[in-house]
């Protein structure tokens, strides 16, 4: 906790799309390899968002894996 500050709960995306020219270049992936946009906000208990990141994955380099309690 810092100044008050209380992070309560992370909200994250997973999204699949075809990379801009841009993103082509600074990745070095070929044109019709989609993107995993991962999007993840920490966000404090009234639901405003604290903390941003989105990351840009070519999908053809990456698996991504999560796990979750069951009860």
């Amino acid at each position: 906790m810092r100044k008050g500050v209380r992070f309560d709960h992370v909200v994250g995306q997973i999204a699949a799309r075809m990379p801009s020219a841009d993103e082509v270049k600074k990745l070095a992936t070929p044109k019709n390899t989609p993107l995993l946009a991962v999007f993840g906000a920490v966000r404090d208990a009234s639901g405003r968002p604290l903390v941003v990141v989105e990351i840009l994955l070519p999908a053809d380099r990456h698996e991504l894996e999560d796990a979750y309690p069951v009860s």
